[in-house]
C-alpha cells in the first residue's frame, strides 16, 4: 500500500510540473527543465516520507558552498576544479528539489522562496569565484583582467539583473490581459532560450575546459551577464511606462 501511494505521488509530482512550470521553464531555463528537474522530481517524490523540510534540502545545498572554497584553497587546481564543479551539478539537482517537495507536502511558504532566492544569489557568487580562481591556474590569460575578475563582475551583473526583475514584478505587476507585442515576444523568448544555458555552467565548464577553450567560454558569460542587464532594464522601462498609464 505504502509503495502503490508513492509511486502515485511520483505521478502527481511530474503531473504537477508538467501542467504549471515545465512550459515556461523550458523557454527560459531549458538545461534544468531537461538536465536537473527530473532527477530532482525523483529526489523530491523519495523525500516526501523522510518529512524532510524543503528548506532542509535549500540547506544542504548552501553547506555545499564552503566547501567549494575549501576545495580551492587546499588541493591541486584540476582535482579542485573537479569537486567544485560536481558540487555545483548536486547544488543545481537540490535547487529543482526544495520547489517540488515543498508542493509535494503542502509546505509552500514565503520564507521558502525568500531562503532560495538568497541561496541561489550566494551559490552563483561562490561557483563564479571559483572556477574564476581555478581557471587563472590551469588556463592562465595574458589580459590584465584575470578570470577570477571577470567571473566576479558577471556574477555581480547576475545579481543585478535578477533583483531588477524581482523588484519589478513586486513594484509593477504586470496587469491581467495585457498581451505582449509577437515581435518583442519573439526576440525576448530566443534570448531567454539562451539564457537557458546558464545553470548548465558547470558541464559547460566542464565541456571547455576540456576543449582548451574555457578563457572563450568565460568571455561569453560576461558578455551574457551584462547583456541580461541591459535587456531588464529595458523590460522594466517599458513595464513601468504601461504600470503608471
Amino acid at each position: 500500500m505504502q509503495k502503490l501511494k508513492q509511486s502515485s505521488s511520483l505521478k502527481k509530482i511530474f503531473a504537477d510540473y508538467r501542467a504549471n512550470r515545465f512550459s515556461d521553464e523550458i523557454l527560459s531555463d531549458w538545461g534544468s527543465a531537461l538536465i536537473y528537474r527530473p532527477i530532482g522530481l525523483t529526489l523530491a517524490w523519495l523525500l516526501v516520507p523522510s518529512r524532510i523540510s524543503p528548506t532542509a534540502v535549500t540547506g544542504i545545498g548552501v553547506m555545499l558552498l564552503p566547501i567549494m572554497i575549501i576545495a580551492t584553497a587546499s588541493c591541486q587546481p584540476a582535482t579542485a576544479l573537479a569537486i567544485v564543479l560536481v558540487l555545483a551539478v548536486i547544488y543545481q539537482t537540490l535547487d529543482c528539489t526544495d520547489g517540488p517537495l515543498a508542493r509535494a507536502t503542502g509546505q509552500v511558504s514565503v520564507s521558502g522562496h525568500y531562503w532560495d532566492l538568497v541561496a541561489d544569489l550566494a551559490y552563483r557568487g561562490s561557483v563564479y569565484a571559483t572556477v574564476g580562481y581555478l581557471a587563472d591556474q590551469i588556463h592562465p590569460w595574458s589580459f590584465p583582467v584575470n578570470h577570477m575578475s571577470c567571473l566576479t563582475l558577471a556574477a555581480w551583473a547576475a545579481l543585478l539583473a535578477r533583483l531588477a526583475r524581482k523588484n519589478l514584478a513586486r513594484l509593477a505587476p504586470q496587469r491581467s490581459g495585457e498581451s505582449a507585442d509577437p515581435k518583442r515576444a519573439a526576440t525576448f523568448t530566443a534570448y531567454s532560450f539562451l539564457s537557458g544555458t546558464d545553470t548548465l555552467f558547470p558541464l559547460l565548464v566542464a565541456l571547455t575546459s576540456g576543449l582548451g577553450v574555457l578563457s572563450i567560454y568565460i568571455g561569453w558569460i560576461v558578455f551574457y551577464s551584462f547583456a541580461d542587464v541591459v535587456i531588464a532594464l529595458f523590460e522594466a522601462h517599458r513595464q513601468l511606462k504601461i504600470f503608471q498609464n
